[in-house]
């Protein structure tokens, strides 16, 4: 009897906070801006199913006769070359001209510009700087070399962007719907836009402006750096570590000297910004957040007036979790993974890099009938509690109800695609050859999509497969707060 009514009780808790999450829910929603709804343009009648490696060079992207529906961004480096490429130590700028066309209707380069400025470039990324189609990092200026901010594309006014390249994504849109479908229901994931870029005339392809994580009113709202004080809010990453990287910028929190997470990947501290961070406010950080991580760590950590919850913003660890599971996202709380906290908040989370979301690339480190972050750092511990479980079971079940429905998903696609048009055979144009073989560097050569048509089809494939999976399972994930799983945190 005494059974039923600590269960009676425990479902009225989680059906109580469900009701005021949704409702909190309500107010975090800002009227995300889903490029592809929002144009007028549409491509509904347009043929995708023949590209493939044979469109490899098939034609030429002539600069003057180029045009389209997309914003176009074109660069002139003066006869630089860009660096960066596969050297992450290389992390200089070239200062270039640039250019962008972004008027309603068509867009050409020999119409005049809607906007032009200096700035600084280079190749960014980790792996995708190996790849032949690279991304980069942007930063405006203005004619004394100083950071210009600017609302390009209609992003939030800065001076520092990220033009993402997809090439192991065929689909060219992972990021895309990543990033939209989560500025859903997060406090903040970066905005992006659709756009083709050139370099010196040359053709680049199909690219996504994304806005760089940073502190910002517009962004990650937190506190600013107060210049008399070693108590601050803080912006980390958890990333890979590299030789080069300074010590003051990384911390030596307890869940990296108690190898609670994985080898090479460490806590980096965004902000304060490097020409602001001081060893005392590492110092700081450091021991604030080893603070929590010992807590989350010890037999308290589900105590109502000392545990865990009293740190984080539990909507925020709960979408990242869900949002996680079903995109299967491989690096989630082990690599590009934000954190951030105001001096006087909680934790809270963002996502970054979702290039290989819904079972792209990453095919033989991943299982899709499995929980993907049960296992990850914070994650292990926060499953012990039989609450934040609920609460994600809850959470889930409402997604699976609207934005993570399979059809809503499809239709989603189907309107990307539909919106990019012949965007996406200019861009296959210029790189087919990455549907083949020897340019697919998925660790299984079976699993290579070798036209945009499968590109497509395998995305819905994982969606749907992912999907039925955790609708038959997602409750078994009691398991990990059950009491003869947990006892030794629950003496």
């Amino acid at each position: 009897m005494k059974n039923k009514v600590i269960v009676l009780c425990v479902c009225l808790g989680v059906l109580v906070l469900s009701l005021w999450a949704n409702s909190q829910q309500e107010k975090l929603n800002k009227n995300r801006y889903h490029e592809h709804l929002v144009k007028e343009t549409r491509y509904s009648d347009y043929d995708y199913t023949n590209i493939d490696e044979k469109t490899f060079q098939s034609r030429t992207i002539e600069t003057s006769s180029f045009s389209s529906h997309l914003p176009v961004i074109s660069f002139d480096t003066r006869g630089q070359e860009i660096l960066g490429g596969e050297d992450k130590s290389v992390d200089e700028y070239i200062q270039v001209s640039m250019k962008v066309y972004d008027k309603d209707g068509m867009n050409s380069l020999n119409d005049d510009e809607t906007y032009k400025t200096e700035s600084l470039i280079r190749y960014r990324g980790n792996s995708s700087r190996f790849f032949d189609k690279k991304g980069l990092r942007l930063k405006l200026i203005d004619k004394k070399g100083e950071d210009k901010e600017y609302p390009l594309l209609g992003l939030s006014s800065d001076s520092d962007f990220i033009l993402n390249g997809p090439w192991l994504d065929k689909t060219l849109m992972r990021n895309y719907i990543g990033y939209n479908l989560t500025g859903e229901y997060m406090e903040y994931s970066p905005n992006v836009r659709f756009c083709e870029v050139f370099v010196n005339g040359e053709y680049r392809g199909v690219y996504l402006l994304v806005e760089k994580i940073q502190v910002d009113k517009n962004k990650i709202n937190i506190s600013k750096l107060n210049k008399n004080s070693d108590i601050t809010s803080y912006l980390l990453v958890i990333t890979k570590r590299y030789v080069q990287d300074d010590d003051l910028y990384y911390l030596d929190n307890f869940s990296r000297y108690t190898n609670r997470i994985v080898p090479f990947s460490e806590y980096n501290v965004v902000y304060p910004t490097k020409t602001k961070m001081t060893p005392a406010l590492n110092g700081y950080i450091n021991d604030d957040l080893s603070k929590f991580e010992r807590i989350l760590y010890s037999f308290d950590y589900d105590d109502e007036n000392f545990g865990y919850q009293n740190y984080i913003d539990i909507d925020s660890f709960v979408n990242y979790v869900v949002f996680n599971e079903f995109f299967l996202n491989f690096d989630a709380g082990n690599n590009s993974t934000y954190i951030y906290k105001d001096k006087t908040g909680k934790y809270k989370l963002a996502f970054w890099d979702m290039n290989n979301i819904f079972d792209n690339y990453f095919v033989d480190m991943l299982d899709n009938q499995d929980f993907l972050m049960k296992d990850k750092n914070w994650f292990q511990m926060l499953f012990k509690d039989e609450y934040f479980t609920e609460r994600v079971i809850a959470r889930y079940r409402e997604m699976r109800r609207t934005i993570l429905d399979d059809e809503y998903l499809y239709d989603y696609i189907d309107g990307v695609v539909d919106y990019l048009g012949p965007a996406i055979e200019r861009n296959f144009v210029t790189f087919g050859d990455s549907f083949t073989d020897e340019k697919n560097i998925y660790k299984n050569v079976e699993d290579n999509a070798h036209s945009y048509k499968e590109a497509i089809e395998d995305m819905k494939t994982a969606i749907r497969e992912r999907g039925k999976w955790l609708d038959e399972h997602i409750e078994t994930l009691r398991q990990f707060s059950h009491e003869s799983k947990v006892k030794g945190y629950n003496p």
